[in-house]
């Protein structure tokens, strides 16, 4: 039986984010984010159930990507689904260049260490494919979210296109062949037909307005100390605006996106890049992204977007508070440093 032996040094410890002491991307993220490309990466729902089964294996802190848990363990995560489902669905994934089979003879998954060699053999669903494209895929998901945008606004430009025919003619027949479309999932270049052929039914559109976004926040009062943004006296904003913000200080305050970043964050160059890998990960358009780079600069756009991941799963809509706090009613009293200073005192405190 032909199977590949995977080795791996034992025990070594170095600079990549691929090590025991080093913090790892959270699962969470990582299954929002393919759950984002997945039209692009042709996953199911249900595929992405049984990968992030895979990364439940895993433990936090590793030097390895590979899961050792057997069908059973991983079909009971699964809440009973059949072995040929997993091994399905891990067909799925090593095709689509996120997993690799290291099968042993028995095609039983164990790892073995070699204390004098400092090697060890790993037999399992090695995942480091998925971890290493994880730029690529939040590429992809960002991809996605701006043509689901573009597509949702064709349609209630189709929508409103067809209604205002209907009221000049209740028996309008291509409006009602229109209407009926509506119902189904329509791609961007059904969109783009559709609104062809209505090119001559005028519909009023305004320039978007970024400075009166709707933010719809829930943050808890145990929290508040950390994620107000309003300030105390005018002193204390034109002290935090004057200082800007170093990248220790960054990295201290915001250890959740640092965790995500694969390559050491050292430069304001790195803390941008990373920035625009992060935002549509977390609901943040290009477009709102764009408006606050203009707004305050790259490098305080950046560090709004790190700071916001911090505590982003108190935030019911992201996208809007990324908005009308950088752009919108709120803008005014909104300092990205007192926040990210904010924030480095909290790690701080519970360090």
């Amino acid at each position: 039986m032909a199977f590949t032996q995977a080795t791996a040094p034992g025990g070594l410890r170095n600079n990549e984010i691929l090590s025991a002491d080093n913090a790892l991307p959270e699962r969470h993220i990582v299954i929002a984010t393919l759950r984002n490309a997945a039209p692009r990466l042709g996953l199911s729902p249900s595929v992405i159930s049984t990968l992030d089964a895979m990364l439940s294996c895993l433990a936090p802190k590793r030097n390895h990507h590979t899961v050792f848990a057997s069908n059973a363990t991983l079909t009971f995560r699964l809440n009973g689904v059949s072995d040929r489902t997993v091994r399905r669905h891990a067909a799925v994934l090593q095709e689509a260049g996120l997993l690799v089979r290291h099968d042993s003879p028995n095609r039983k998954r164990f790892t073995k260490h070699s204390r004098q060699d400092g090697m060890a053999l790993r037999f399992g669903f090695d995942l480091s494919p998925l971890f290493a494209r994880l730029q690529e895929i939040a590429a992809l998901a960002a991809e996605v979210l701006h043509e689901q945008e573009q597509i949702d606004y064709l349609r209630a430009k189709i929508r409103a296109a067809a209604n205002a025919l209907l009221i000049d003619n209740p028996d309008d027949e291509m409006a009602q062949n229109t209407l009926r479309l509506l119902r189904r999932k329509l791609a961007l270049n059904d969109c783009q037909e559709i609104l062809a052929k209505l090119a001559d039914v005028p519909v009023q559109a305004e320039t978007a307005d970024e400075q009166q976004p709707v933010i719809t926040t829930n943050m808890t009062d145990n929290d508040g100390q950390i994620v107000r943004h309003h300030h105390k006296s005018n002193k204390e904003l034109i002290d935090k605006e004057s200082t800007p913000i170093t990248i220790t200080e960054l990295l201290t305050a915001c250890p959740e996106a640092n965790k995500f970043a694969l390559h050491r964050i050292e430069t304001a160059h790195d803390v941008i890049g990373h920035a625009r890998t992060l935002a549509p990960m977390i609901g943040i358009t290009n477009e709102s992204y764009e408006a606050a780079h203009r707004r305050l600069g790259p490098l305080r756009a950046a560090a709004t977007v790190w700071a916001i991941l911090q505590f982003h799963s108190k935030i019911r809509k992201v996208g809007a508070y990324f908005r009308a706090i950088t752009t919108g009613d709120k803008s005014a009293a909104f300092s990205p440093e007192a926040l990210v200073r904010r924030l480095a005192n909290a790690q701080l405190q519970l360090a």
